[in-house]
């Protein structure tokens, strides 16, 4: 299966380092058994949009393919097309699912933006006590919907990998500061000349003060400079205010991509 979307291949940068992404033709899979509470790191993508019917095979093949399930935990299914394919889904929506669509942007380039913040210092996060500081502020801007019991140590299992992907050379997580304070971070990682922002954040007590769009600034400019990087990718939902910031310093419009997902709300995360 030849993966189009910029989208879908800049996730594998992800997968490939802690789990595995494995072509089976008309699907590719994505296992991350070192994290099984991680659905987005154990889902299907489809060479094709559902269409009515597919409910009950899609999610026999997950049980068949994820068998460290002894009990549906979760399903997550989306679909390589490069055109706007939504697809019949209304089976799935009737089973429980959600959907869920995300725009991808890209630039070759970044603008300063206009309200850059001046007050913040800028940081890659190496210590252990800003990594703790991460994981704090990770949990704090989380949609409360995915807060569950199990969640810490999901967001830990996480961050560690975006740890150990830091300190093997692949990227770096960026964090901003007010004194002593973190007030926002994200994380930039790459492959080649392509880098992926990953779980950009704010203080829900510092935002709407430029915080987000002067991180992705710093951060997308080191990668130029210190990753030979050429082009940078993210994700936002394309009804969410983020996408705008993201544009208004220099990021287009390139795809968007759908998924249908379904969890048990007391033991899985996204």
């Amino acid at each position: 299966m030849n993966i189009r979307s910029l989208g879908r291949r800049t996730d594998f940068i992800f997968a490939r380092f802690s789990g595995s992404v494995v072509d089976q033709g008309s699907y590719t899979l994505i296992k991350t058994p070192s994290n099984p509470g991680y659905h987005w790191g154990n889902y299907i993508v489809f060479d094709r949009a559902p269409r009515a019917g597919d409910l009950n095979a899609w999610k026999a093949l997950f049980d068949q393919q994820f068998p460290y399930y002894s009990v549906p935990h979760h399903y997550a299914f989306t679909w390589d097309t490069l055109a706007d394919d939504k697809g019949d889904y209304q089976q799935f929506l009737d089973d429980g699912f959600e959907f869920d669509s995300a725009v991808v942007l890209t630039a070759t380039a970044l603008n300063k933006p206009v309200h850059f913040n001046q007050d913040v210092s800028i940081k890659r996060i190496q210590s252990d006590s800003d990594w703790e500081a991460v994981v704090q502020l990770q949990t704090l801007c989380a949609d409360p919907k995915f807060l569950n019991s199990s969640f810490d140590a999901f967001k830990r299992s996480q961050m560690d990998q975006y740890r150990q992907m830091s300190q093997a050379g692949k990227g770096n997580w960026f964090g901003a500061f007010i004194g002593e304070t973190l007030v926002a971070d994200l994380g930039l990682f790459f492959e080649g000349d392509i880098a992926r922002y990953q779980n950009v954040g704010t203080h829900p007590e510092y935002r709407r003060q430029g915080l987000c769009g002067t991180l992705v600034y710093f951060a997308g400019n080191w990668a130029f400079d210190k990753f030979g990087v050429k082009t940078l990718v993210m994700e936002a939902d394309p009804d969410y205010h983020a996408a705008r910031i993201y544009e208004s310093v220099g990021f287009t419009r390139s795809e968007v991509n759908h998924s249908l997902s379904w969890w048990d709300k007391g033991q899985s995360n996204p």
